[in-house]
């Protein structure tokens, strides 16, 4: 079963989404020094657009294995940079391709009742398909968190107490175009997933064009 690692990191300053060379620089150097030069080459990088000083690293592997992140906990004056989390999400070998692609990538956490992650599954493969309707022709991928994954700090205060963590990855033209997704009739099919949620996070980042894996 493939397995995704889903990074998130604290800037002290925003950075814009296509920043400039030296910045971009910084960054790579920081993944080179802080990871699996393996995993550095794979990586992709995004800046939150609800809030800038947020970016997220996605790291795709074929196999499970290890994902050594040695991290900074706190930003400094030479890695100005803090680990909030990483998480390891095991994708099924059906899952779609992530949508690096789109304009905006969607990051939904949907913390689901432990004891009724079974229901949410087969909710959510009855209605995705609304979900998809919509995205298309970007795709629509997800999976389950490991919860014996690297977990930064700050993790336990963002999750629910004991709740499952479902982790989807859509893709958007705009962020104004998931929005219009909720008044649809589609939407409210889809939306049966809450009956077995404790609460969910749902926040969108835009890929990096300057910083592709390949050139770190």
């Amino acid at each position: 079963m493939p397995s995704l690692y889903l990074t998130l990191l604290h800037l002290s300053q925003p950075l814009s989404p296509t920043p400039p060379s030296t910045t971009t620089q910084t960054i790579h150097n920081f993944l080179r020094t802080t990871t699996q030069e393996s995993h550095s080459k794979t990586t992709t990088i995004y800046t939150q657009i609800e809030e800038p000083h947020y970016i997220y690293l996605l790291h795709r592997a074929e196999e499970q294995a290890t994902h050594d992140l040695r991290l900074p906990q706190q930003s400094t004056p030479e890695a100005p940079i803090t680990h909030e989390w990483t998480h390891q999400i095991d994708l099924p070998a059906s899952a779609a391709e992530l949508p690096l692609m789109a304009p905006v990538l969607a990051i939904g956490r949907y913390f689901v009742r432990a004891d009724q992650c079974d229901q949410f599954q087969r909710t959510f493969e009855e209605t995705k398909g609304f979900l998809e309707e919509f995205t298309a022709p970007a795709p629509v991928a997800g999976g389950w968190r490991r919860r014996d994954g690297s977990e930064g700090a700050a993790d336990a205060a963002d999750s629910a107490d004991n709740a499952a963590e479902f982790v989807l990855f859509s893709g958007w033209e705009a962020v104004e175009k998931h929005f219009a997704f909720a008044e649809t009739k589609g939407f409210k099919e889809f939306a049966r997933i809450k009956e077995f949620m404790e609460g969910a996070e749902i926040k969108h980042a835009v890929r990096w064009r300057e910083n592709e894996a390949e050139d770190c």
